[in-house]
C-alpha cells in the first residue's frame, strides 16, 4: 500500500476539482473568469503535488530518531569500556573508502603511520605495540560525505563551501559557516547551531555531532588524520578547533 503526504493528496484533489470545473464555467455557466479560476486551482494542484515528491521519504523525526539511537549505542561502549582518549577521524583511503574515527583503548597511545587500511571491524589493531587497540567507529562525520557531489579540497575556502553546503543546505542545522586553516589547526565557527551539547563521555571522546562532521569532512579532504581538540560555545555560535596530526 502506497501511502500519501498531505501535499500530494490535496495536489490531487485540486487538479480533480480544477478539471471538473473548467469545462462546467466555460460551456454551461459561460463564464470565462470561473474558467479561469478552474485552470487557476490546475495549477495549484500541479505545485502541491511538486511538494509532495520533493518531500524526503524519512521525516526529520525518523532521522533524529535514528541518530539518537546510534550515538547512545556508542556512548553505552564509550561509558562501559572507560575510554578517555579522543578519536581520531581517518580519512577513507585507511578505513576502506569512507572516513572513520578511531577511539584508541589507552590514552598514552602513539599514532602510527598509517601505511595500509585497517580491518573493517569494529575492535581492530593499529599499531606495533599491544596497546595499539582501538575502536573504529561510524560517526555522523561518516555518513555526510555522502551528501556532497564531489571529495571537497583542502583549503580553507573548499571546507567552508562543503561544511556550508551540509550544516546549512542539507541538514539545515546552522545559519553559517566560517573556516580558518593556520598551519595544522583548523578552527570552524558555526553560527547559530541547532543542535544541543551534551556533556557525556560520548562528546568528550568523539565531540558534537557538528564537530564529528567538521572533523571527518576535514580528514577526508586533507587525507590525513585529525582530532577534536576543542570545542567552544557561545552567544549564537559555536567555534569547533581540530588539530590536523601527522
Amino acid at each position: 500500500m502506497v501511502t500519501k503526504n498531505s501535499y500530494t493528496l490535496l495536489g490531487i484533489g485540486l487538479i480533480v476539482a480544477g478539471i471538473c470545473l473548467v469545462p462546467l464555467a466555460h460551456v454551461l455557466l459561460e463564464s470565462a473568469p470561473l474558467a479561469a479560476a478552474g485552470v487557476s486551482v490546475v495549477m495549484l494542484g500541479a505545485v502541491s503535488l511538486t511538494l509532495g515528491r520533493t518531500r524526503p521519504r524519512v521525516s526529520p523525526e525518523v532521522s533524529t530518531l535514528l541518530l539518537e539511537t546510534g550515538l547512545e549505542n556508542i556512548s553505552t561502549i564509550v561509558e562501559e569500556l572507560g575510554l578517555r582518549a579522543k578519536a581520531i577521524y581517518l580519512p577513507g583511503s585507511v578505513t576502506h573508502g569512507r572516513p572513520q574515527a578511531l577511539i584508541p583503548l589507552h590514552s598514552n597511545s602513539s599514532l602510527p603511520a598509517f601505511d595500509r587500511p585497517l580491518p573493517a571491524r569494529l575492535i581492530v589493531k593499529y599499531g606495533p605495540r599491544p596497546e595499539d587497540i582501538g575502536l573504529l567507529v561510524t560517526t555522523p562525520g561518516t555518513t555526510s560525505l555522502q551528501m556532497l557531489e564531489a571529495k571537497p579540497g583542502p583549503s580553507a575556502e573548499e571546507l567552508q563551501d562543503a561544511l556550508t553546503s551540509i550544516l546549512e543546505g542539507t541538514l539545515d542545522v546552522a545559519d553559517g559557516v566560517r573556516v580558518a586553516v593556520t598551519g595544522n589547526s583548523i578552527a570552524v565557527e558555526v553560527l547559530k547551531p541547532r543542535l544541543d551539547y551534551r556533556d557525556t563521555r560520548y562528546y568528550e571522546c568523539l565531540g558534537s555531532p557538528l564537530a564529528s562532521i567538521a572533523a571527518g569532512l576535514a580528514a577526508e579532504a586533507l587525507g590525513r588524520p585529525v582530532r577534536v581538540e576543542g570545542e567552544e560555545r557561545g552567544k549564537g555560535k559555536s567555534v569547533i578547533r581540530l588539530g590536523i596530526l601527522a
